[in-house]
C-alpha cells in the first residue's frame, strides 16, 4: 500500500504497513532500529501515541477518517508522549531521517493506493 497527497499527486510513502490488530497497534515501532526510506506505519484506530522503548526519532501525522491531516509532530524523540488529538482516527509514523512529512501541512488530504 502507498500513501500520497491527494491534490498534488505526490507519493509520500511507497511502503505503508498497517497496524490494525490490538497487538500490532500496541507494538508499533518498538524494538526495531528504524524504517527504510519511503516506509511508514499506519496505526488505526489511534488518536494518541508514545515513543517509549523506541530507538529512533519519528515524524507523525494524525489524520481523521477522511485522511485529512489534523496534526503533525516532527522529530519526536524516544520516551515521549503525544496526548489524544481531537478527531484523529489514524496515525502515520515514519523515521525522521527519511520522512517525506516535511511536505505535509495541517489540512492536507491524503489518499491510500492499494497497489
Amino acid at each position: 500500500m502507498k500513501i500520497k497527497m491527494e491534490d498534488k499527486e505526490i507519493v509520500l510513502f511507497s511502503r505503508a504497513r498497517l497496524a490494525k490488530s490490538f497487538f500490532k497497534r500496541l507494538r508499533g515501532l518498538m524494538g526495531i532500529r528504524g524504517l527504510s526510506e519511503g516506509e511508514c506505519l499506519v496505526i488505526t484506530p489511534c488518536s494518541s501515541i508514545h515513543t517509549f522503548f523506541m530507538k529512533f526519532d519519528i515524524d507523525v501525522a494524525f489524520v481523521d477518517k477522511d485522511l485529512r491531516v489534523l496534526k503533525i509532530v516532527e522529530d519526536l524523540r524516544p520516551g515521549k508522549l503525544v496526548m489524544p488529538v481531537k478527531g484523529a482516527y489514524s496515525v502515520i509514523e515514519a523515521d525522521s531521517r527519511f520522512s517525506s512529512m516535511k511536505d505535509l501541512e495541517v489540512g492536507s488530504k491524503l489518499a491510500i493506493i492499494n497497489k
